[in-house]
């Protein structure tokens, strides 16, 4: 099929960075509405379609957002509820937190949610059985998982294109991994993030163009925060008496921002050289298109 999708993993920067450094929930920054339009009108702008991945955490505090998103025909998916890693979770606290996150983005938008994202990509070669606990869930396809091994997360070998799987419960699902590039020998992450955000533009430009030669899909994967035109701060949310240091900090902000102004350009000028369908799109093709799932594990 040959096309790429622009994925969105709404979460609110300064709400999760209070929360992994803090242990406390609090309400999200207002930098989300502008983020969440920086995003709206760079699609409107490129008669494109993308999929969010909405976490339940910030759909609690921004269900109008979540509105507007779906209002302007994007796929809504889920990214979760808690932002939970799910390497630190049992099966069962797993299942409770997608529950979650299914009927509070569900109630908001009125519609059936088919796609999951697991936190930070967290589902690997030692917890495939998350994949089960989707398909008990009714998700038609998940995309969590790196086609290379990475410090915090990927599986080495994992097949690199969309992927319909038969599951040890019987059950199929869609895997749609994030996208890989070969130079040289060596696979390396081109998705998104901090890897769109830290390559020229030109290099980001000639690796999808390479995926695209290649006849394969590929998967963008971005956030909120990376679009925003003002500066990150790392102790936006922090609580009014936190101590923190002055000099880890800098370097914090540091590493947040260098590069990030040029993220709108370079994902801009994918959406005007690319054709782009939503994951929920691709996983029906996959699906329709498939004569035998492949066994997983």
């Amino acid at each position: 099929m040959n096309k790429c999708t622009l994925s969105i993993d709404w979460e609110d920067f300064g709400q999760l960075y209070t929360k992994y450094h803090y242990k406390i929930d609090t309400p999200p920054l207002s930098a989300i509405i502008r983020q969440t339009d920086i995003i709206l009108d760079m699609l409107d702008e490129t008669d494109r379609k993308a999929t969010f991945f909405i976490l339940g955490l910030l759909a609690k505090y921004r269900p109008d957002l979540v509105k507007k998103i779906a209002a302007k025909g994007h796929e809504i998916a889920i990214h979760g509820q808690n932002h939970e890693i799910l390497f630190t979770l049992n099966a069962k606290q797993i299942k409770e937190d997608i529950e979650e996150s299914i009927k509070t983005v569900s109630d908001i938008t009125g519609t059936q949610i088919f796609g999951y994202r697991a936190p930070r990509f967290s589902i690997n070669e030692t917890n495939l059985y998350v994949l089960e606990i989707l398909t008990e869930l009714d998700l038609l396809y998940d995309s969590s998982i790196f086609p290379i091994k990475l410090p915090q997360y990927g599986i080495l070998n994992f097949d690199k294109n969309d992927t319909l799987y038969k599951l040890h419960n019987q059950k199929e699902i869609v895997e749609i991994p994030l996208s890989t590039v070969k130079y040289f020998g060596k696979t390396f992450p081109v998705s998104g993030g901090g890897y769109v955000r830290l390559m020229p533009e030109m290099l980001v430009t000639s690796m999808f163009k390479k995926i695209r030669k290649e006849k394969r899909n590929s998967i963008i994967y971005m956030h909120p925060y990376e679009f925003d035109t003002e500066s990150l701060d790392v102790t936006s949310n922090y609580p009014k008496d936190a101590q923190y240091s002055k000099i880890k900090t800098f370097a914090l902000n540091l590493r947040w921002n260098v590069s990030r102004n040029s993220v709108r350009k370079k994902v801009k000028q994918l959406l005007k050289e690319q054709e782009f369908i939503t994951c929920l799109e691709k996983a029906h093709y996959v699906k329709n298109n498939t004569n035998s799932a492949k066994l997983l594990g």
